[in-house]
């Protein structure tokens, strides 16, 4: 296979994060389902970052979080900006999150996303002065407990595609 197909299948994972970050649940779901909505991007950039850091350039995460802020009404930039400190962040650990424990990933990705969401939040209430809800922690939860099957679907496509 190519090396332009590879890029596609990577950017075609990127865009299905997009599109799950940016969907609506449907009207019939209870309101609490909403909580659980994790953070797809921070989870499928957090993957490429660390498996493949010398391909996923910073300022095309930025780009795509910049896409993000675009489709779902965020202040521009946020999401970029966030997205842009997780995947610094997955480049300077790649070698070690590879050895972690899925107990110790798990961790790692609470703590990335409850981080990214409480700047989000707090850059909420600074521009358009909406409350900073404590629904974060749960979202956080969701979240780092995706990690595993999140990271073991890419993992499958990097294999079956050979992303190098």
């Amino acid at each position: 296979m190519n090396n332009l197909f590879r890029v596609m299948i990577v950017a075609l994972s990127i865009l299905i994060g997009m599109l799950f970050t940016a969907g609506y649940l449907p009207r019939v779901m209870p309101d609490w389902v909403g909580w659980l909505r994790p953070e797809w991007m921070l989870l499928v950039c957090f993957f490429w970052a660390v498996e493949i850091p010398e391909r996923l350039g910073l300022v095309s995460v930025w780009l795509c979080g910049t896409l993000v802020d675009v489709l779902i009404g965020d202040s521009i930039g946020t999401n970029g900006a966030c997205l842009a400190l997780v995947s610094l962040i997955g480049w300077k650990l790649h070698a070690r999150v590879r050895l972690y424990s899925p107990a110790q990933a798990v961790l790692l990705i609470f703590f990335l996303s409850l981080g990214v969401l409480c700047i989000k939040a707090l850059i909420d209430n600074l521009v358009n002065d909406v409350s900073i809800a404590p629904t974060l922690i749960v979202q956080a939860i969701s979240t780092g407990f995706l990690w595993i099957p999140i990271s073991r679907v890419l993992g499958r496509v990097k294999m079956r595609f050979g992303i190098r």
